[in-house]
């Protein structure tokens, strides 16, 4: 995937500070992943995840006051950030950025995902646990001549059967016969799979997904 950067902000206890995110390949979390890494008073972070980002040096992050748990990740605190993305109005594509705001209480357990998204002038949101279940959400409100364009909606696309995490998914577009001749869960594991991807993100290769299509159906 090609890098993404996009404006966000930071809260907890201490106040709210404006942020740069940044999303690309990654080179520590495995082969054909990517990171989220950003820059928060000072101190640099970087995670697999929005809700698994930790601090590379804990005692600066500790001395400017980031709220870090057990496992070194930050918590007790809310993200935000305007995803990148790209709908379709009749027929038409055009930036639709989605806005996010991810609240994770201390511990790092109940976390709240919020989305929004403008389009013409009509606001549509949608709250859940994962963005692959928000972004559904958030779709169900669209009329018939609107749509996402994005990994979410692609027809070389899908997500794990081992499970997955607050956001992101498999693409197979270099391995797009074989996943779409998937027709069980067994079937799926033997797919090679591209790269990780931000649901939100959209490449040159995008299909739109038909109904029933892969493991995911």
């Amino acid at each position: 995937m090609q890098p993404q950067v996009f404006p966000g902000t930071y809260e907890d206890g201490h106040g709210i500070e404006r942020i740069v995110w940044r999303i690309g390949p990654s080179r520590h979390w495995g082969p054909n992943r990517f990171d989220i890494r950003t820059v928060i008073r000072g101190v640099p972070v970087a995670g697999p995840d929005f809700d698994a980002l930790g601090p590379y040096d804990r005692g600066a992050a500790v001395r400017v006051g980031l709220p870090i748990d057990e496992w070194d990740a930050i918590s007790g605190c809310a993200f935000s950030g305007e995803l990148p993305a790209t709908v379709q109005v009749g027929g038409e594509r055009r930036p639709g950025p989605i806005h996010f705001r991810l609240t994770l209480p201390p511990g790092g357990t109940g976390e709240s995902l919020q989305l929004a998204v403008e389009i013409d002038g009509q606001t549509y949101q949608a709250t859940d646990r994962y963005f692959e279940d928000a972004l559904f959400r958030l779709g169900q409100q669209f009329p018939d001549d609107v749509r996402l364009v994005s990994c979410m909606t692609c027809l070389f696309s899908d997500y794990s059967p081992y499970g997955h995490g607050l956001t992101g998914m498999w693409c197979h577009r270099e391995a797009r016969d074989k996943y779409l001749a998937v027709r069980s869960k067994d079937d799926y594991f033997e797919v090679p799979v591209t790269e990780q991807v931000p649901e939100t993100y959209l490449c040159a290769d995008y299909e739109r997904r038909i109904p029933g299509t892969g493991y995911r159906g």
